[in-house]
């Protein structure tokens, strides 16, 4: 009965909430953006973003069939504290088609 493009993103990744559509956005306006400037930017704990962050990505340690495969996540060039986030392919196609559902 519904076969719009919103209706078919959310089933394919029903765990993609505001908070994910949030981290995705800056991800893809800030290439390499890390996890602290995220958190820092949406007032969340540092801990919590991490936690979005994983499940973006690969999943967690032990939980990997849970991650979505949107984010890659690698040390930074240049502070090998930090950690650089950019989108996958995967990740650049959810981006775009949520783009064009909000008329950006």
């Amino acid at each position: 009965m519904f076969n719009s493009p919103l209706f078919r993103l959310a089933d394919r990744y029903p765990a993609l909430d505001l908070i994910k559509l949030k981290i995705l956005a800056m991800v893809a306006d800030y290439e390499g953006a890390a996890i602290c400037d995220i958190a820092a930017e949406l007032a969340m704990p540092h801990t919590e973003v991490q936690h979005q962050v994983a499940m973006l990505a690969k999943g967690r340690r032990g939980r990997e069939k849970h991650g979505m495969d949107l984010l890659m996540v690698g040390a930074d060039p240049y502070d090998k504290r930090r950690t650089s986030l950019r989108l996958t392919k995967k990740g650049w196609t959810v981006f775009q088609t949520i783009k064009v559902l909000t008329g950006e």
